[in-house]
């Protein structure tokens, strides 16, 4: 018999000028935390860059990761979303 599992997820939307390193300082704020990036899509279009990130992660951390990106966006002018949700993987 399966057992039903939720997972606890988080899609990162980042907009912002294209120009390197953009997306590595993104990882580097979620570096500390435990987590999986599930799925990463980046469209750069016209010097623009629209990047998203699904990660799984550990809904303890939800406070924390939310506070780190907000942080991140504040300091470097770029603007972050986050959502969060819990996800039944069958």
């Amino acid at each position: 018999m399966a057992v039903d599992q939720n997972e606890f997820t988080a899609l990162i939307l980042l907009s912002s000028k294209d120009s390197p390193g953009v997306e590595g300082s993104l990882r580097a704020v979620l570096e500390p935390f435990t987590l999986e990036i599930m799925e990463v899509q980046r469209i750069a279009l016209r010097g623009r860059l629209i990047l998203a990130l699904l990660i799984a992660c550990d809904p303890a951390h939800v406070l924390a990761i939310e506070e780190d990106i907000n942080a991140f966006s504040e300091s470097s002018g770029i603007d972050v979303a986050i959502d969060f949700s819990e996800e039944s993987s069958r």
